[in-house]
């Protein structure tokens, strides 16, 4: 074989060579990824089937105290998804709801879920012992949240306050909940019914919050007693059973 011929064959050699390898490459780049959707929350608030308006009294309780509604903000954390399967997602984080701020209703997570069928929602109303420490949110709003150090440490679970009507006389109320006396007063829930199914690219769960149930079951609660009771761990108490059923699932 002569020089040329030599030459061109180490060409063709070489030539083919970097074609498989390319063809690799680009067979391993197309392997089928797993299908997921990117995960947001929307919180929604409601006094029994109408939005909650604020600064208005125009709303009765189970005890049968007229109230408006002033201020309502809390945290809620560590949400969990339960495919049909059984299998379980974490989403790590926690997120501030001001419901006089309508761009804190909207949670973001980041988090890609795969598709398919879930049986429910999960989340920590509030923050667990864990996480609920001096400077986990340095800046405001959320380190407005604060609890007071001489009755716990972190920061409130909700701020939801407003004013009652006691026979023409107008009372304020303070529903704040948080570590009293470092007793963890969060609430670990399960949304009701929460069944949904992802497809598409992204998926929005909406999550109700009834008001009239903070006051309602298994505690009727007088509005008149709702106030100071941020070193009351029995209103405390009162109030996360009651906590148990403000949620509802709104679709997605």
């Amino acid at each position: 074989m002569n020089k040329p011929a030599l030459t061109h064959l180490t060409i063709l050699l070489i030539t083919m060579l970097v074609l498989t390898i390319a063809a690799c490459n680009k067979s391993n780049d197309e392997k089928p990824q797993p299908a997921t959707a990117l995960l947001s929350l929307k919180f929604e608030h409601i006094v029994g089937d109408d939005p909650l308006m604020f600064n208005q009294m125009i709303y009765t309780n189970a005890f049968g105290n007229p109230y408006s509604v002033e201020t309502l903000k809390y945290f809620i954390s560590d949400i969990k998804l339960t495919s049909a399967q059984g299998s379980e997602y974490l989403i790590d984080a926690e997120h501030y709801v001001d419901g006089l701020d309508s761009s804190t209703s909207l949670f973001e997570t980041g988090a890609a879920i795969p598709l398919g069928e879930y049986s429910s929602v999960s989340f920590i109303f509030g923050l667990n012992k864990e996480k609920n420490l001096p400077g986990l949110f340095p800046n405001a709003p959320e380190s407005l949240m604060e609890w007071p150090p001489a009755m716990g440490t972190g920061y409130h679970y909700m701020k939801l306050e407003g004013k009652t009507d006691s026979s023409g006389v107008i009372n304020n109320f303070q529903a704040h909940t948080g570590p009293t006396m470092n007793n963890q007063n969060f609430i670990e829930l399960t949304v009701p019914n929460s069944s949904f199914m992802v497809s598409g690219n992204s998926t929005t769960i909406t999550i109700k919050m009834d008001i009239n149930k903070w006051w309602a079951n298994p505690n009727i609660l007088d509005l008149n007693t709702v106030s100071g009771i941020m070193g009351n761990q029995e209103m405390q108490l009162k109030l996360k059973a009651n906590g148990e059923d403000v949620f509802s699932f709104g679709g997605v």
